[in-house]
């Protein structure tokens, strides 16, 4: 009877297991599938022109799956793009981190870039990341706003890291780094526009530049 018991709370908490699976466990699967299949057909077909039922066609599963997780279409594109950038942004953090005791400044912010462009390498990430996600409603729009921000903070972090007297008003620094990481992803969307066609080598050597020009012009103590 004890064990019973015990057996129905243990359902009661964590779904009627099937197949193995727990409610959470198939319902966290579903997710997968979905978050998968957005980025296949976004980055492929495009936003637009992707329905539920090329979704669910994608991931093996029918729209009352897809219901259950997400409320609409704009509801996964948020999601796919969120996981992809906060990807990219664990690995060019991990890079940088990982340089900093064993490189000089300069290997540190190549290092972070080389991250950066490898992830971009996958089109259908690029594709998200800097196309399907503009105007497509405020809401995305205040994403995609927000996490620009967010790599904004990284460039100036690192920045600040490499020079310790830091002199710039706080405006300026904020404007500077929105300057910095709209021309590297303005430089990471042409490099998909062209199809790849210039090295990742040029790219992370162009920006590279750009960082350190910008750091060797900053206002110095005397």
């Amino acid at each position: 009877m004890e064990n019973t018991r015990q057996t129905a709370a243990h359902n009661k908490q964590s779904g009627r297991i099937y197949g193995g699976e727990s409610a959470e466990e198939r319902l966290a699967r579903q997710r997968r599938q979905f978050l998968d299949a957005g980025l296949e057909l976004f980055g492929t077909v495009g936003y637009r022109a992707t329905t539920v039922r090329m979704l669910c066609k994608q991931a093996g599963l029918t729209d009352r799956y897809f219901y259950k997780t997400f409320t609409d279409t704009e509801d996964l594109l948020a999601a796919v793009y969120t996981e992809s950038l906060d990807q990219i942004q664990t690995e060019v953090i991990a890079a940088i981190n990982a340089a900093r005791n064993k490189q000089p400044a300069s290997g540190v912010v190549d290092a972070g870039l080389e991250a950066f462009f490898t992830a971009f390498e996958n089109a259908c990430v690029a594709r998200v990341c800097w196309l399907e996600v503009l105007g497509v409603s405020p809401r995305i729009d205040a994403l995609y706003t927000k996490r620009i921000e967010q790599f904004a903070d990284l460039l100036l972090d690192l920045g600040k890291s490499m020079l310790a007297d830091w002199r710039l008003p706080e405006e300026e620094t904020r404007i500077t780094g929105l300057a910095l990481i709209g021309a590297i992803s303005q430089s990471a969307l042409h490099w998909l526009l062209e199809d790849y066609r210039s090295s990742r080598s040029s790219l992370i050597s162009a920006n590279s530049r750009l960082i350190h020009g910008l750091i060797n012009i900053l206002p110095k103590g005397s």
